[in-house]
């Protein structure tokens, strides 16, 4: 008889695991400005660990982990700069990555036509 199949652990550190749903939903709530929901999110994390202080951590380091290493901080929050933008493409289903370098192309034509016209 085979051994029941056991899916690996992504982060190797089962109360690691129990918080993805949760950064995955705080990643969320912070692309949607959603106050409620990153508090949600945070307080599930607590009740994960227990306190804060250790919780807010291990979401720190799981986040960051989550982040890809090929692009500095100011990339990846370059869909700020027009998160409108950012938000409209990402509805049409294009990939995150992608959305942030168009969302941003925008700002940058629109600032340089904003900066012709008073110029």
């Amino acid at each position: 008889m085979d051994a029941p199949r056991t899916t690996p652990s992504p982060t190797g550190d089962p109360k690691l695991d129990r918080l993805l749903p949760f950064a995955g939903r705080l990643v969320h709530a912070a692309h949607h400005d959603s106050r409620l929901y990153m508090e949600t999110a945070l307080a599930d994390a607590v009740d994960v660990y227990g306190d804060e202080t250790t919780a807010l951590r291990a979401l720190v380091v799981l986040l960051a982990a989550m982040c890809p290493d090929d692009a500095t901080p100011v990339e990846l929050l370059s869909w700020r700069a027009n998160a409108t933008e950012y938000r409209r493409l990402r509805a049409l289903d294009v990939p995150a990555a992608q959305a942030r370098v168009l969302a941003a192309r925008v700002s940058e034509r629109l600032a340089d036509r904003d900066r012709r016209a008073t110029a």
